[in-house]
């Protein structure tokens, strides 16, 4: 696998701080930058696209490819789960294992990984950072994500986990004003805006706070 300038990286675009702090870091290193983003048909999913689109907007130039942007509806298979019907949305100072959808990682990377096959080479980059306490969220389950992912493809597939060590608060820190004010983190969105009262919108606040830093976002409740 190339690890020089030359390979693209294809950014999991979810629209959070994290993963829309990564499409501005590797812009900056003047790396060219694939984002690809899922939507699975969840309540926040369609505002969540908004914000990914204007952000890709935002930050057009030669090094950053068209957004490639598809849909793999889940409501089928996570049944009645509140990200599909809406129904007891955590709120903010939720327990965060609330948040959790099973597999969704490596069904991001497997979904992705037919519309990138057309790269002769490239690395896949997520935001995860050390916030995560999910399964799907360790760098041990990524390195075993990679070995599976590179059988399936026939070739090797790496996966840079860049904030792996890193907490939301830091990554705010590293990131300009106008790339936050381009991120979404919410499952309640309100009139295509942060809800500002989900469990989303809490730690998102919460950070923002811990990092000293004004936060940008409009929230529909203040």
């Amino acid at each position: 696998m190339s690890n020089t300038l030359e390979c693209p990286i294809v950014v999991l675009l979810g629209g959070g701080v994290e993963s829309t702090s990564l499409v501005s870091r590797f812009l900056s290193q003047q790396r060219r930058v694939v984002p690809v983003h899922v939507h699975c048909g969840l309540i926040w999913d369609d505002v969540e696209t908004l914000f990914v689109q204007q952000l890709c907007q935002a930050h057009a130039s030669d090094n950053l490819d068209p957004l490639i942007q598809f849909q793999i509806p889940l409501a089928g298979w996570l049944d009645n789960h509140w990200a599909v019907t809406g129904n007891n949305i955590p709120r903010a100072g939720a327990r965060s294992h609330d948040l959790e959808i099973p597999l969704r990682n490596l069904m991001l990377l497997s979904f992705a990984l037919p519309k990138v096959a057309h790269l002769p080479d490239f690395q896949c980059a997520l935001g995860t950072t050390a916030d995560n306490s999910f399964r799907d969220g360790s760098r041990a389950y990524f390195d075993s994500a990679q070995e599976l992912l590179s059988l399936e493809a026939g070739r090797p597939i790496e996966i840079l986990t860049p904030y792996i060590q890193m907490t939301k608060t830091d990554v705010i820190r590293e990131t300009d004003r106008d790339t936050l004010a381009h991120s979404f983190s919410c499952v309640d969105p309100r009139d295509n805006q942060h809800c500002g009262r989900c469990i989303k919108c809490g730690s998102r606040q919460q950070a923002f706070m811990a990092a000293g830093i004004d936060d940008p976002t409009v929230y529909a409740d203040a």
